[in-house]
């Protein structure tokens, strides 16, 4: 049964993660002191497209070095409403319905923080990325985490009725990540039509679409949140240009939709970064309309996410194929070991050359413990990945 509000405040499972190292960090460092082979962050091997580095040295040479309007450039904007267009049927007005951030993780702060109050609810489907219960945290809200189910046999998957159970009266706001990262899941017709009906069920609950992978999708089609004409005034979506062109150092991002939460997350964005970095917004408003990059992702990281799967056949090492991201979770299960994954992945790390981010820092404390799992990146080279389970498989002695 679904534990109480005042289990869920209490037997939160992330307070005082605020002032904890995060989990990236940690392994990074256990990776960089050894010297094993990361599989674990997830930043692409792969080069930027030539047109948009090409689009790069234009920008220098027009001397982009100054401030920019704090918004975004609005050629940029335009090039953003454009896409929206085009390929997902959306309609957005580049002066009030898109902000360029600095990466998501800035774009999801400020949605976040502009949002919710103290005592508010935000509804979090576990495994949840961790950039999100630090801010619920911060504005005093309650994060109220939902469990996916999980078996070796259909991977990860929602349980409606435990979500609709949790939604109450103080629920402001509602996290979802899709394609979700770290689980690699894709939200499909069933699930958009049961947040269709929660969302017109529940007039006071905001939805925050957290689609960076958007364009990673393998099985199924991906339906964008500002799809939904009924609730679209209380939908804000965050988009990465990382993720999509191989450049996540460059921290570029956007949030879309809704006017009124638009406005509200600008007065936090202009007080937090002001403005985001110009000749990056110059190089992609001069590079968007040559795109191709977008249109053939998903080809090139499905290659990528079959190779890292035929490291992984005739091991014991349980999996299903993810259905977007680049990221693949694997189950590790047949270990029989008494040990937290954290533990593993730093024991991995530092004497196995391979490291990996496990499962539970972004799960609740209660919800962690179901299996062994943990996230392997093939956004890598695929010499980075093959040498880096066999390092493993040696260590392992399989």
């Amino acid at each position: 049964m679904f534990k109480s509000l005042g289990e869920r405040s209490l037997n939160f499972g992330f307070s005082g993660m605020e002032n904890q190292t995060s989990i990236f960090t940690r392994v990074n460092g256990w990776a960089s002191q050894s010297g094993a082979i990361n599989l674990g962050q997830g930043f692409p091997d792969s080069a930027p497209p030539a047109l948009l580095l090409d689009a790069v040295g234009e920008a220098l040479q027009e001397n982009y070095y100054q401030y920019v309007p704090s918004f975004g450039l609005l050629g940029l904007r335009n090039q953003i409403s454009t896409i929206w267009k085009e390929d997902f049927g959306v309609n957005l007005n580049p002066e009030t319905q898109i902000t360029i951030t600095a990466g998501a993780t800035q774009a999801l702060h400020d949605a976040i923080s502009s949002l919710v109050q103290a005592g508010d609810e935000v509804l979090l489907l576990d495994p949840a990325y961790d950039s999100y219960a630090p801010v619920v945290l911060q504005v005093g809200a309650i994060p109220v985490r939902i469990p996916m189910e999980f078996s070796l046999l259909s991977g990860f998957y929602l349980n409606w009725d435990r979500i609709r159970d949790a939604i109450g009266s103080n629920t402001k706001l509602w996290i979802i990540n899709n394609p979700h990262n770290p689980t690699g899941y894709c939200l499909n017709a069933s699930d958009y039509k049961e947040i269709d009906h929660i969302m017109n069920q529940n007039p006071g609950l905001h939805l925050l679409g957290d689609e960076v992978y958007a364009y990673l999708v393998f099985e199924g089609k991906f339906r964008s949140f500002l799809d939904f004409g009924d609730w679209k005034e209380r939908v804000l979506v965050v988009h990465s240009f990382g993720k999509t062109y191989h450049c996540t150092g460059w921290k570029l991002g956007y949030a879309a939709g809704s006017f009124n939460w638009n406005q509200k997350l600008r007065s936090r964005h202009e007080y937090n970064v002001f403005c985001v970095n110009s000749l990056m917004q110059r190089s992609f408003e001069i590079y968007l309309p040559k795109d191709t990059n977008r249109s053939a992702i998903a080809d090139y990281y499905l290659e990528q996410r079959n190779y890292l799967l035929s490291l992984l056949e005739g091991k014991p090492i349980g999996y299903i194929p993810v259905q977007g991201t680049y990221f693949q979770w694997i189950d590790l299960s047949f270990l029989n070991k008494e040990i937290s994954d954290v533990e593993l992945a730093k024991e991995w790390a530092l004497n196995a050359g391979c490291a990996m981010i496990p499962f539970s820092p972004f799960m609740e404390n209660t919800h962690s413990s179901r299996s062994l799992l943990m996230r392997l990146c093939f956004a890598k080279s695929k010499e980075k990945m093959d040498k880096g389970m066999k390092n493993l498989y040696q260590y392992l002695g399989i």
